[in-house]
């Protein structure tokens, strides 16, 4: 049977749990999991547990309690499944893997009387975020991209019939919420998958129109890049 864990035990394994959540925090691994928002929160919280488990030292030395008052239940391991989870396996940033069976963002649709979109700015090609390019084509059959060069980034992904996508996904608080924002494309063969591109491309007229389906851009030029420290918008 496993040992039940000592109140020393216990308070060594707040302070490791802190000094993860700290030290993922200081760094840029937290970014696979949750937004980036989320850095000082978490950093507050490991230093709470660092605090909490220091406490709990002090306090334990200035008292006398007998053996049975020392132990705690054997559930307090489970808290160094985090540490263990993050030293070991640290699981990597979403991808092609989970996007070819996620749903596609959906663009809420208005009327268009409702929306009023910008031109886009002069230069050539124009960078835009995928969920710039997902908005446009979902009013006035793309109108705004009509004719334009569009510079795009994400990681290369796939669906069953063999489509190959831009792709990156959206986050509003952490990976659980994620969703997928991809655009179609052509006129190149596809790097393999979870590889990071950057596109020169331009809007295919009717495509990604109703907000539902996925824009398809022709692809003019494709460059590997390194995947960037966020992987999240």
């Amino acid at each position: 049977m496993v040992a039940a864990v000592t109140r020393a035990t216990q308070t060594l394994l707040l302070a490791v749990t802190g000094a993860v959540l700290v030290r993922m925090a200081a760094g840029d691994s937290y970014l696979r999991y949750v937004n980036s928002w989320m850095r000082w929160p978490l950093i507050a919280c490991g230093v709470f547990l660092i605090v909490l488990a220091l406490a709990d030292l002090w306090r334990d030395q200035g008292s006398q309690g007998d053996e049975h008052d020392a132990h705690v239940p054997r559930a307090a391991w489970l808290l160094f499944a985090p540490s263990l989870v993050f030293f070991l396996v640290a699981p990597p940033a979403l991808g092609a893997h989970f996007a070819e069976r996620a749903q596609n963002a959906t663009v809420p649709i208005k009327d268009a009387s409702e929306v009023s979109l910008p031109p886009l700015p002069e230069a050539d090609p124009v960078p835009l975020t995928l969920d710039d390019v997902l908005f446009r084509a979902a009013y006035d059959d793309g109108a705004t991209l009509a004719d334009r060069r569009l510079e795009l980034t994400g990681f290369v992904s796939r669906d069953k019939s063999g489509t190959w996508y831009v792709t990156q996904f959206g986050m509003n608080c952490c990976a659980a919420d994620a969703t997928v924002m991809r655009v179609a494309a052509t006129g190149v063969e596809p790097p393999p998958d979870d590889q990071w591109v950057r596109v020169v491309a331009t809007h295919v007229p009717g495509t990604g129109d109703g907000g539902v389906d996925s824009p398809e851009v022709t692809v003019e030029e494709l460059e590997l890049i390194e995947a960037p420290k966020n992987q999240y918008r």
